[in-house]
């Protein structure tokens, strides 16, 4: 199985090599339902034209040392705005169930989704 600290340590590093806005694990262990065969999920939110997310994918996975299967998407916030107001169900559950790996660096696209969705927000952290 793999550690809490052994995935937080990957998307610290994506964090700082790539500056997403977000990254979301979701999945077996983001669920708490993980088995020796599962792979990391990880959403990587950031500015990206839809064209060039397969190619990003792949950059952030060669460059980031893991010693894990990781299942990487990489989409942008207005795609994923897009895709949940159209009922995207793969994309709404992340962005329900998914537990947030990393502060927000720049907007909260998670917290803007769950409001047009109209599920709970947890509070803003205070700085």
């Amino acid at each position: 199985m793999i550690s809490p600290t052994e995935i937080q340590a990957v998307c610290d590093t994506i964090v700082r090599e790539f500056a997403p806005e977000q990254v979301i694990l979701f999945g077996s262990y983001a669920y708490g339902t993980p088995t020796e065969h599962s792979d990391v999920d990880l959403l990587v939110v950031m500015p990206i034209p839809e064209a060039e997310r397969h190619r990003q994918e792949k950059a952030i996975q060669k460059r980031i040392p893991h010693q894990f299967r990781m299942h990487l998407l990489v989409r942008s916030p207005e795609e994923i705005t897009t895709r949940v107001a159209q009922n995207d169900w793969f994309l709404r559950e992340i962005l329900e169930k998914g537990a947030e790996q990393v502060l927000q660096i720049c907007t909260d696209v998670r917290h803007t989704v769950r409001l047009a969705l109209r599920l709970s927000v947890e509070p803003e952290p205070q700085s």
